[in-house]
């Protein structure tokens, strides 16, 4: 992710674009070979952070667009990873040294090239971010880095968003299903509404519209980026809180951004994977299903649920939507709409940052009680015990 001072961009109140560079130009592909030869070199040589910044630092002062080779080289510091040697005990090291040498002061025959001589042949801050050597360098060509850059430039603008509107029209299911399993898997705030055969609107939140704005969910809301540019037809429309002003960003399939987010659909994050496993090892009463489908809240709403779930009894399916810190008038709606819809087999999983104590849960559901026999309370993620007792009371419930 790109910082303020990387970004470009133009302001035509109260519109606010991009400044994005041409991926084929031969100066800014020479400009992003330069770069990737030299990370390809630190990372076979395995220097220590400071030397790669200040390797990367040198390059980009050479270099006729400063501003350009730093937003990349920001790109390019992002995919190495840095680690200190497990086997040196730093802190050991570092308090043998200084007790040598503070006892070598004392000495009337003190010398400064007594204590260079019995200094260790290790750097002793070697544990320090500094000192961290470079171990792992994720290259890629220089094509895909201008890319990269140009959707970064995107991304940093979205982090500021108030909030974002997202029109699809993307006949391919699988796609779709893809985009909103990345809405999902980002927690973000959502709402999927049907406009008209073939096109569907997404309604997000921004970080700046939320009662408590927080980094992670800005963060999050950029990220999503990546995954709206793998959709064949789209247009996105952003209002942002920028330098204190509201502005108006306008993206769209046809701005050639070249999304990073290949792998996307088949990964899986690890607490969900972990959760499947357990799941299937501590009960036989039902099967989590691989690909949950959409359900049709009526009125044009379409809700996407994060897991579902079949009876080994009797082979009904029921579908559970888990809502998170940010969800709070989302879950609102979505109490309202099992009141007027009893009959739909969706449970709901609620985080505790949502609800301080147990009145604060009963106030939830003050219209309409019954429902909370459909609800319960986790953190983090959900156990297993507490999703089968749901389970089984509902599918009780709706028998």
């Amino acid at each position: 992710m790109l910082k303020k001072e990387h970004l470009l961009y133009r302001i035509s109140s109260p519109n606010i674009k991009p400044k994005l560079v041409d991926p084929a130009s031969p100066f800014l592909l020479d400009l992003a070979s330069g770069l990737l030869d030299l990370y390809a070199e630190a990372g076979s040589t395995a220097m220590t952070r400071q030397e790669v910044e200040e390797m990367s630092a040198h390059f980009i002062r050479g270099s006729v667009d400063i501003k350009v080779a730093s937003g990349l080289n920001k790109l390019l510091l992002d995919r190495c990873e840095f680690t200190a040697p497990e086997q040196t005990d730093y802190p050991a090291m570092r308090k043998e040294a200084f007790l040598k040498s503070a006892a070598m002061l004392k000495n009337p025959a003190f010398s400064m090239e007594k204590i260079a001589a019995t200094a260790p042949g290790t750097d002793l801050y070697g544990d320090l971010p500094s000192g961290e050597k470079l171990t792992v360098f994720k290259p890629f060509s220089a094509t895909e880095l201008l890319h990269r850059y140009n959707l970064a430039q995107a991304q940093g603008l979205l982090f500021y968003a108030k909030s974002l509107v997202i029109t699809l029209k993307e006949p391919d299911t699988a796609k779709l299903r893809k985009f909103f399993k990345a809405v999902k898997f980002f927690r973000l705030l959502a709402k999927f509404t049907v406009i008209k055969k073939g096109i569907i609107q997404v309604d997000i939140s921004g970080p700046y519209s939320l009662f408590e704005a927080t980094g992670k969910y800005a963060l999050n809301s950029a990220n999503l980026l990546p995954a709206i540019v793998n959709l064949s037809d789209w247009k996105l429309s952003a209002e942002l809180k920028f330098k204190d002003r509201l502005l108006n960003l306008n993206l769209s399939s046809k701005n050639g951004f070249v999304s990073h987010y290949r792998d996307l659909s088949g990964y899986i994050p690890p607490e969900i994977l972990l959760y499947h496993r357990s799941f299937n090892a501590k009960q036989d009463q039902w099967q989590i299903i691989g690909e949950a489908p959409f359900i049709d809240a009526g009125e044009q709403e379409i809700i996407f649920p994060d897991l579902s779930f079949v009876s080994t009894a009797d082979g009904r399916i029921f579908h559970v939507e888990l809502f998170h810190r940010w969800h709070a008038s989302q879950l609102a709606r979505r109490i309202k709409l099992l009141a007027r819809h009893p009959e739909l087999p969706l449970i709901l999983g609620i985080e505790r940052s949502l609800v301080k104590d147990d009145e604060a849960f009963d106030a939830l559901f003050a219209d309409a009680p019954q429902l909370k026999e459909r609800c319960w309370l986790f953190r983090d993620f959900p156990g297993v015990t507490s999703t089968v007792n749901t389970l089984n009371k509902v599918s009780r419930l709706l028998h």
